[in-house]
């Protein structure tokens, strides 16, 4: 890229983010005619056009970029929100879902699929679990949290949407949007008495750290304990039980765990690990010296560290 064009393109982007979309869709159309294999001057176009409203020209412009070479989920990203403002929102599914398998690694694809699904009555779930994920993958932007708050509060999961509006105001205070909606959470919470519900963010995190600390501490206890475990291992295997115990108070209120189908077949293998590692642990210190409960721990905590990563994601 020439760097006039460089220069072209950071001035195109700061117009858009400061509210001037017009007069970046004007320096944009003269470099696209110019060079209209250009991926990425597509896509700023398509943006530019996207804050003004203008769905139909944003979309033109985002197909252009799809068969360009150039960041694989980009158009595809700008594709489904056009789609979605267009009123087609089939359609803008399928092009947000689509932007997730070119970059499944990007927050960003994840927040599309939320706000695209938004506008589906059947897709309240999905778009939940796909805002969750855009968290989780990205704890330090705001708008991660702003649309898993949406989320949440369409599902009514007041724990949740409150957790992630507050989040997002850590974040970005100035965020005027995310202070309305928490107001609007905490007063329906406040308006009538309702049942204990699970911060599902909380939990998913939790469950996460549980089963890595299972899974890394008995791989550990695993090299440590060949070819003979001693009464010595326990001290370690107890202080990694201790660790444990302080991660899974995140997980209360604890009856509710069992709610959910997966949720509970991920807790129910977790515990089992550590029971397991509880019970060797102990026999340890009377002078056991198997290592087989301490292998099926460990394949426990693998199998539900498994299930943790599926669960606490999107939907594929």
């Amino acid at each position: 890229m020439s760097e006039p064009m460089t220069a072209v393109l950071l001035r195109a982007a700061d117009l858009t983010a400061s509210g001037k979309p017009r007069q970046a869709i004007d320096l944009l159309r003269p470099l696209v005619a110019a060079n209209p294999r250009h991926a990425e001057a597509w896509c700023r176009l398509a943006g530019a056009h996207l804050d003004l409203g203008e769905a139909d020209q944003a979309l033109d412009s985002a197909k252009r970029a799809m068969v360009l070479d150039g960041e694989p989920a980009w158009p595809q990203r700008l594709a489904a929100l056009a789609l979605s403002d267009l009123g087609r929102h089939q359609e803008a599914a399928v092009a947000a879902r689509e932007s997730v398998r070119r970059k499944p690694g990007d927050w960003r694809c994840y927040v599309v699929l939320a706000e695209v699904l938004a506008d589906n009555p059947d897709g309240a779930v999905e778009a939940f679990d796909s805002a969750l994920h855009a968290s989780q993958l990205a704890p330090t932007e705001a708008r991660a949290f702003q649309v898993l708050g949406d989320a949440a509060l369409r599902m009514r999961d007041w724990g949740t949407a409150e957790h992630a509006y507050r989040s997002a105001i850590k974040l970005d205070p100035s965020d005027a949007d995310s202070k309305a909606n928490l107001a609007t959470v905490q007063r329906r919470r406040s308006s009538k008495p309702t049942p204990l519900q699970l911060n599902k963010v909380q939990v998913w995190r939790a469950l996460r750290t549980l089963s890595l600390l299972l899974i890394g501490g008995g791989l550990l206890g695993l090299i440590a304990g060949m070819p003979r475990p001693t009464p010595y291992l326990g001290f370690f295997t107890g202080a990694l039980l201790l660790c444990c115990l302080v991660v899974a108070l995140r997980l209360r209120p604890f009856k509710l765990l069992f709610s959910l189908r997966k949720l509970a077949v991920t807790v129910s293998l977790l515990a089992v690990s550590a029971l397991v590692l509880l019970g060797w642990t102990v026999a340890l210190f009377f002078g056991a010296t198997t290592m087989q409960p301490l292998v099926l721990s460990w394949l426990c905590a693998v199998v539900g560290g498994a299930l943790v990563y599926v669960g606490g994601g999107r939907k594929r």
